[in-house]
Parts: C-alpha cells; sequence; structure tokens
C-alpha cells in the first residue's frame, strides 16, 4: 500500500523568498533521494488558508520510518533551521492510500479536505460518498487517505523549529479536477462526506477543512523521471 505525507501550512509573509529558494533547490530534492520517496506535488490555496500543501508520496508508509528519513528530521539543515521558523498552522501526517482509481489523473487544481484528529472513521460509508463524488464528470480523479501511526508522527528536531506545533489528520479526501471552478463548486460536498464519515464523541469535537488549491509543481525521485501519472 502506497503511502503519502500530507502537509498543510501557512507563512509568514517576510519568509516567502527564502521558502521558495529552500523548498524547490534544497527541501524537495534532499526528500526526493530518500529511500521509497517517489513523488512531491506542490499546491498553492486558489482562496483561503492554510495557504500551502504539499504531498509527498512513498512507496509505503514504512519509508516514513526509514533510518534515512529519521536522520534527515533528527539534522535539520542551516536553511531548514531558517524556514521553519516562518511556519504557521502546521498540519503534518503520515497516511497510507486507502483508496485511489487504477488509473491515475493529475488535474490542474485539486481540492483537499482533511477531518483532524481526534476521529473516529467510517471508513465504510467515506468510501461510498467518494464513489458518489467520482461519479462527477468534474472529478478526474479521486484519493483517500488514512493516517498511519509511527516514527513518523512522533516529536522530531525539525517539528521543534516550527512554532505552535504539528496538527494531525485522520483521514483526508483529495480530488483531482481540471480548474478552481470545478474545485470550489465540490468543495461543500467534499466536506459534508468526509464529516459524514468522521465522528468524536460530540460533533463539535470534528474539525473539518476544504479547500481547492492549485498545482504548482510536480517533482519525481531520480528513478522515477519520465514517468507518467498513469503508471
Amino acid at each position: 500500500m502506497a503511502g503519502i505525507l500530507a502537509i498543510w501550512h501557512d507563512l509568514e509573509d517576510s519568509s516567502s523568498e527564502l521558502y521558495e529558494r529552500w523548498l524547490v533547490t534544497e527541501h524537495i530534492p534532499e526528500r526526493l533521494a530518500l529511500p521509497g520517496f517517489v513523488e512531491a506535488r506542490r499546491y498553492e490555496a486558489a482562496t483561503g488558508s492554510p495557504r500551502f500543501f504539499i504531498r509527498y508520496e512513498v512507496e509505503s508508509p514504512e519509508a516514513l520510518a526509514s533510518p534515512e528519513y529519521l536522520a534527515r528530521l533528527a539534522s535539520p539543515t542551516p536553511q531548514t533551521r531558517e524556514v521553519m521558523k516562518g511556519f504557521r498552522g502546521m498540519v503534518r501526517t503520515a497516511c497510507s492510500i486507502t483508496h485511489r482509481p487504477p488509473s491515475r489523473a493529475l488535474g490542474a487544481c485539486a481540492v483537499a479536505a482533511y477531518a483532524e484528529h481526534p476521529a473516529k472513521i467510517d471508513a465504510a460509508g467515506l468510501l461510498r460518498g467518494v464513489a458518489a463524488l467520482e461519479r462527477d464528470p468534474h472529478v478526474i480523479g479521486a484519493q483517500i487517505w488514512r493516517a498511519v501511526k509511527g516514527p513518523a508522527g512522533a516529536k522530531s528536531s525539525e517539528a521543534k523549529l516550527r512554532p505552535g506545533g504539528d496538527r494531525r489528520i485522520e483521514a483526508g479526501v483529495i480530488l483531482d479536477v481540471m480548474r478552481q471552478e470545478d474545485g470550489w463548486a465540490l468543495e461543500d460536498r467534499v466536506q459534508a462526506i468526509l464529516g459524514n464519515g468522521a465522528k468524536g464523541s460530540r460533533s463539535a469535537d470534528v474539525r473539518i477543512h476544504a479547500l481547492t488549491y492549485r498545482l504548482l509543481g510536480v517533482w519525481y525521485s531520480a528513478d522515477r523521471k519520465g514517468a507518467t501519472v498513469s503508471e
């Protein structure tokens, strides 16, 4: 089962220039050089917050507990130490991909929705809701992510650099769409479906977030260069 490291965050304006340079020239290449890392996608919100959404796909969630990855978390680079000071509202979770269609499509935009920890997930109900969304002609791809436990969720040296700590998700639904207008039209539906599939001790306990993001770029590990997303 493939895995995902899912990240949402805001950023202080004063950190923007350094952040862009660090992410593209250092951080993403560093992560994709690690064992099991396959792909990175970076998004920016069309409107709203969190502003940024980043997803790293890995061969399996175990890649997020490898000695090599944990060593990187334990020893942040000087640029990482500086950039992390500007992060705000960090949401970061290691996940497994529990549903996606056999033929994958990459949209110019994505609706990214998540239920925050703690929440109890009705897996069957969530799957039924996502199956209904997949019948919408504006949806060209859909995935369900479920949080996994392990060292990737532990408090690392890198995590301690980010003000306010990291929040976690229990489940996420990601829809690939072609246009941001398509995403805006789907936000309420995906939020309702995820909310129906995630329950707490009281309905107010479950925080559901859904937002439309524009794709900024896709990066592949060295052994995946030239591969297509349908493989």
